[in-house]
């Protein structure tokens, strides 16, 4: 397996997988931008080549990077219907996440033989987008993979999987990646320079993929809106409140992903972005790097924070945006008061409970 300082306990888990030829099903979770695509790739690698980690790129490391090798099922809601037998599907299922159709054409697939690999790997990326009925479709294929099969279900959190999911697979944690590596990789790997790679570090939460939109304008524009729109509704009154988020409620910036989504799968990765964007100016308020204002300065960087984690992982359940943000905005109201968040758990209070 490639060689990587980002995950070392990870990649050791990993070194050892490689030992054993049995079939597997895993469920990688860890924040965006901790290395799970990136170690996913480099274990099919391992796994499909024959000359080791040496190798300088074969035909088959150059089809696994690809993710065109006929061994390997990289997993979007849409990526089997390329096939001629797909011809009659709806389109307006791609709106719908991963569709039992997809979970059906997967475990087909994994019951054939490998192409020319010693073994066949599906990776499902955004394992989120599994809907209930195909996780359930998936559950027999989960727990008894077809020979010479390995499975790995990536996800940010577990919130939207169903318990009987979750009891199937090997849950393997990827950490957030330190800032030191994070400053390493934009210098070492982007051409960065050191300040800019350390600042755009800090604020990352050990997120690469968070980190490498720095450079980007329309990020910036983004990042810069959504710091003083939220930090001007915790300073101000309800209205004030009232007024940002009735605006996120119907805003569509340009640095939402492309590609056919809900709206309600959008308003939920509007939110993500957001919670990210004002994750890494607390962040930098914790490092000194920023100040905090004067009617913030009761309010803790790490109060601010655990709130913004919080209400991140609830974007993976059924609540809609909107309610989320504001329970965000009144527990972060609630701790400015108090200098503490409310007793009972946000995720409760939420929740209704």
């Amino acid at each position: 397996m490639e060689r990587s300082a980002s995950q070392p306990a990870v990649q050791k888990l990993l070194l050892g997988l490689l030992k054993d030829k049995g079939s597997f099903t895993f469920l990688w979770v860890g924040p965006e931008g901790s290395g799970k695509r990136t170690h996913a790739l480099a274990l099919t690698r391992s796994l499909f080549c024959a000359q080791g980690p040496e190798c300088p790129g074969c035909p088959s490391c150059r089809q696994v990077l690809a993710k065109t090798h006929p061994d390997l099922f990289w997993v979007h809601k849409d990526h089997f219907f390329a096939d001629p037998e797909d011809s009659d599907y709806d389109k307006e299922m791609k709106k719908q996440g991963i569709t039992v159709k997809v979970a059906q054409h997967l475990s087909r697939k994994l019951n054939r033989a490998p192409f020319s690999a010693p073994r066949k790997v599906a990776v499902i990326p955004d394992a989120e987008d599994l809907n209930q009925d195909a996780q359930n479709v998936l559950l027999k294929t989960l727990e008894e993979p077809p020979a010479d099969s390995l499975i790995i279900l990536l996800c940010r959190s577990t919130g939207s999987f169903l318990p009987t999911v979750l009891s199937r697979c090997r849950m393997v944690r990827f950490p957030a990646l330190p800032e030191a590596t994070i400053e390493e990789a934009l210098v070492r790997d982007h051409g960065w320079k050191r300040e800019e790679a350390k600042k755009a570090a800090r604020e990352s939460g050990g997120n690469l993929t968070q980190a490498l939109r720095s450079n980007d304008p329309e990020w910036a524009d983004f990042r810069e809106k959504v710091r003083a729109d939220l930090d001007r509704g915790l300073l101000g009154s309800d209205l004030d409140w009232l007024s940002v988020s009735q605006e996120y409620e119907k805003w569509e910036p340009g640095v939402l992903e492309e590609g056919e989504k809900t709206a309600t799968q959008r308003k939920a990765e509007l939110a993500f972005l957001v919670f990210q964007a004002y994750a890494g100016l607390w962040m930098a308020r914790r490092a000194g790097a920023e100040p905090i204002p004067a009617g913030l300065s009761s309010l803790s960087p790490d109060l601010a924070l655990k709130a913004i984690q919080v209400h991140q992982d609830l974007l993976s359940t059924n609540l809609g945006m909107k309610m989320i943000m504001d329970r965000f905005f009144l527990g972060l109201r609630e701790a400015l008061v108090k200098g503490a968040l409310p007793v009972k758990p946000l995720v409760e209070t939420a929740l209704g409970l």
